[in-house]
This record gives C-alpha cells, structure tokens and sequence, in this order.
C-alpha cells in the first residue's frame, strides 16, 4: 500500500466510502468561542463516542488539547492568518508545512481557497504550492473552498458551488470539502473527480435540520461531512453525532435518525 492510499484511509471509510469529519479549528479565526471554551473538555466527549472517523484542526489544538482514546484521523489546517477583529477573513496564508505536518504526525493537511474574493489569486496560489510539496510526501491535501462575505448568496448557487469544488481539484486538492446546495447538488458531485465533503455551515435551527441537510447531501452523492458548530454548539451533542453516525455509515433515512437521536437524548426533540 502506498502512503497516500493508507492516509486516506485514516479520512475516508474504506468500507463505506464515506467519512464523519469534526472540526475544531474554528479559533484560529473566531477565539474561544461558544461550544470550544473548553476545547479539551469537548474533544474528549466527543472522542469518547468512538464514532469520529477524522478530526481538522490547528497544530496548537493538536499540540496542546488533543488526545484521543484511539487513533482517529487528524487533518491539520495548513493556513489561516486571519481573524474577526482583522478587515478580512479570507485574507489567508499558509500557517503550516507538509514538513511539520508529517513531523506531528497527522494523515492530511487542509487550505483554504476563497473563490470569488478578493484574494481568490493568493488563496490558490497558496493551494497548489501546498498541493506539490504534498506530492513529495505522499500526504493528502483537503481542499477548503470558501466564498467570502460578498459570496454568501452565491453558497445557494449550484453552478457557483461547482466552480469553486473543481476548481480546487484543478490545483491540487485529494478531497474537497464545500457547501450544500439544497438544489442540483449531484451536479457539483459530478463535475469534482475527488471526495466532497459537505461543511456543516452556521448553526442549523435544530438539529432535525441538520441531519436533512447530511441526507440530502449523501443523496447528492458527498461523501460525508466536516462538522463544527452544529454538534458542539447542540445541547444534544452526543446523541446527535451518533444519529450523524447513522445517516453517513448505516444509511439510515431522516426518521430513523432522528429517532435514534430522541432515543440517545431521552426526550421527544
């Protein structure tokens, strides 16, 4: 087996062909936000379940707070530089290299690309640098394709969503994570010869509209999803991701799922 093949194993489930992604890199631009205060406290919980296929975060999370009970895929931000209290987000670099990266010991590296933005050029750039220094170590590269503040009805737009998936492809990316588009999303699938995974996006009402978003994605034909906010920031964390859990590697349908997450919560939802 070669080291790209076996890395990406670390992400995607061989025998589903499909991955739960947490992500907890959300910091680095937003600080100590709601749900990640105590980061240890909530990577422990949720790493407790046994269900996380692959974690994203930052080296210093990685570093500092992370330690899981088995050996889970971890893929490590690789840029950022940029935060709320800054004039703009999407005015990213690269923070890490493939080199520190295979030093932590981590299975993929993730970048942003923010099409359509003002710093769509550099964000590219920064893409497919990263994408040839992956090369010389037989290490994945997640492709993060953002939009910007001037984009965010364009997050709706299927053609727009399919740019941004093939194009972050064309620059080097093994997996693509992007947005759900409750329309036509099978066509941003099928022009992105790689993964797709969906972002969890802000926080969903409730979390029955999480798990139709998960489902109509995986109906689309993702292969999974990188969640942040919508399970750490749910009062019913746990039994959310074991619902998620469901829908991604059992392809249980929304009721089932949603059953399933009244039953792990105790209560009608």
């Amino acid at each position: 087996m070669q080291g790209m093949q076996r890395r990406l194993n670390k992400i995607i489930r061989k025998s589903t062909g499909r991955s739960l992604v947490i992500a907890v890199d959300h910091g680095m631009a937003l600080g100590a936000m709601s749900g990640i205060v105590n980061i240890r406290k909530t990577i422990d919980d949720l790493d407790a379940t046994g269900l996380i296929d692959c974690w994203l975060m930052t080296k210093g999370i990685y570093t500092h707070a992370f330690d899981p009970a088995g050996d889970p895929g971890v893929i490590l931000r690789a840029s950022g530089g940029a935060t709320i209290a800054g004039p703009e987000l999407t005015r990213e670099g690269l923070t890490a290299t493939v080199e520190e990266a295979m030093r932590l010991g981590v299975d993929c590296v993730a970048t942003s690309a923010f099409v359509g933005s003002d710093f769509e050029h550099e964000t590219l750039i920064n893409m497919a640098a990263l994408s040839t220094e992956c090369r010389k170590w037989d290490i994945p590269m997640l492709g993060v394709i953002g939009l910007g503040k001037t984009n965010e009805d364009k997050k709706k737009d299927p053609k727009f969503i399919a740019l941004g998936a093939r194009v972050g492809v064309e620059h080097g990316a093994d997996i693509i994570k992007t947005y759900y588009t409750e329309t036509d999303f099978d066509k941003v699938v099928a022009g992105c010869p790689v993964p797709v995974l969906i972002a969890g996006g802000p926080k969903c009402e409730t979390d029955l509209d999480t798990l139709e978003m998960i489902h109509g994605a995986l109906q689309g034909g993702a292969s999974g999803i990188v969640m942040g906010r919508n399970v750490w920031k749910s009062p019913n964390a746990v039994p959310l991701l074991s619902a998620v859990h469901g829908l991604i590697h059992e392809n249980m349908n929304v009721k089932e799922a949603h059953q399933l997450l009244e039953e792990k919560a105790g209560h009608t939802l």
